[in-house]
């Protein structure tokens, strides 16, 4: 093997570790990351670089506990708080039509889509509130 050739390969086992690092640092970006994943994501990158058959240098993932956030201003809380008042408008209207003297089969079909729209909403509200 020449000295291009083998330069140009730990050169494309470079590129190909960087873009794994990328890759593993766009996955936490924006979330919060446990030890327990940040050890997990450490891992996963030693045995990567060990596949490729690299030398681990300056090759580091973002810290943890250096993480950047988005800054939650007034219109970060002012929209959890409108999601927590959906929230209780959907399970009102349900316990409504539920708790009802003598409930129907369109009753508890409003109910269950009421319930639903609670539960996907509640959803992508703790989805949102944890990443930002």
């Amino acid at each position: 093997m020449s000295k291009k050739s083998a330069s140009d390969s730990l050169t494309s086992k470079m590129e190909l570790v960087n873009k794994k690092v990328r890759e593993i640092n766009d996955r936490r970006k924006g979330m919060k990351v446990t030890r327990i994943e940040d050890e997990l994501d450490r891992q996963e990158l030693k045995n990567y670089i060990r596949l490729m058959g690299v030398e681990q240098g300056s090759i580091s993932l973002e810290s943890a506990e250096e993480e950047t956030r988005a800054p939650r201003n007034n219109i970060f809380y002012a929209t959890v708080a409108v999601e927590a008042l959906i929230e209780l408008a959907l399970v009102f209207i349900a316990s409504t039509y539920l708790l009802a003297p003598a409930p129907t089969t369109i009753d508890y079909i409003i109910a269950a889509v009421c319930l639903g729209m609670f539960g996907y909403l509640a959803y992508i509200m703790f989805k949102y509130v944890r990443s930002a």
